[in-house]
């Protein structure tokens, strides 16, 4: 008798924490000599607005806790954040109150639609002075204070190739590029993924095509970036995911609730549920070494 699909999903589940707790080195008893583990840090990022960048991140994160896992996404487009509104939240607290007296990073973590964890980003914060340095910085503080908590951390950045979103994607264990077939879009995403190579060597390079007409069109435009990313960049990068353009998601983004949650059989929703399974697989592959790094030497 074949196992059901939840049941499946719960043991592999089980299976990546294993391996996980597994990678860890034996640590004194003493409290001083105790270290967090460290989950896998993806950053999810776009050379153009517009590509579906943050409600793919939301969905992944709704997917990857429908499948057993503890995802938090940190949404780190500092300015223009939106994610708890695709969540239809209302929140208290956001990421730009990593710094309030009383404020602990691991406070800032709602509960989301769906089970995971979201870190609220802040509006406006680009305005501010010193948000180079001072967003991505409270972005890794709070990554690092949910992460012993989490199976997989998730940073939806900003899109464009600015400082704050190479500053993430270099510090992140992989880079997961958003693009649509446009040329525009195909252009700005290798834009993004040229001005990350020039700061750092970055991690895996994952890339899904959203809004597809066809599998056959999806090929074409991953073909077209991965070889432009291997002769130019000597970069390789992998096809995560393929997600079909489905008018339902414009309804349910409308209606604050993620297309997983809303019609969970939809074209759209089946294909972020596939992409999300890839990409527990593809991070379980180097979990063991991304726990037992140090975060700091990323």
């Amino acid at each position: 008798m074949t196992a059901a699909p939840s049941t499946l999903a719960a043991d592999q589940a089980a299976k990546l924490r294993a391996l996980i707790d597994a990678s860890q080195p034996a640590v004194s008893s003493s409290p001083a000599a105790e270290q967090p583990r460290l989950a896998p840090l993806v950053a999810i990022s776009s050379g153009k607005g517009g590509v579906g960048k943050t409600t793919l991140s939301v969905n992944l994160s709704v997917a990857l806790r429908r499948r057993g896992l503890r995802p938090t996404l940190i949404d780190a487009d500092l300015g223009a954040a939106n994610a708890d509104v695709l969540c239809g939240l209302t929140p208290t607290l956001r990421l730009d109150d990593v710094d309030r007296p009383g404020v602990r990073p691991a406070d800032l973590a709602v509960t989301a639609p769906g089970g995971f964890r979201l870190v609220p980003g802040a509006v406006g914060w680009a305005l501010a002075e010193g948000y180079s340095n001072d967003g991505p910085a409270a972005v890794r503080r709070a990554a690092d204070a949910v992460s012993p908590a989490s199976d997989i951390v998730l940073i939806d950045t900003a899109a464009g190739v600015g400082r704050g979103v190479v500053s993430l994607a270099t510090a992140a264990d992989a880079l997961l590029i958003v693009l649509t077939p446009e040329p525009t879009s195909m252009t700005d995403a290798y834009a993004l993924l040229k001005s990350v190579a020039r700061s750092a060597t970055p991690g895996r390079v994952l890339v899904v095509v959203n809004a597809v007409q066809s599998r056959r069109e999806a090929g074409r435009a991953f073909g077209r970036f991965s070889r432009c990313a291997e002769k130019f960049l000597g970069l390789n990068s992998e096809l995560l995911g393929v997600v079909a353009d489905d008018a339902r998601v414009s309804v349910s983004i409308r209606r604050g609730k993620p297309i997983v949650l809303a019609k969970p059989r939809s074209k759209a929703a089946r294909a972020i549920a596939a992409t999300a399974e890839r990409l527990a697989e593809t991070m379980l592959e180097s979990a063991i070494p991304i726990a037992a790094s140090s975060r700091s030497g990323r």
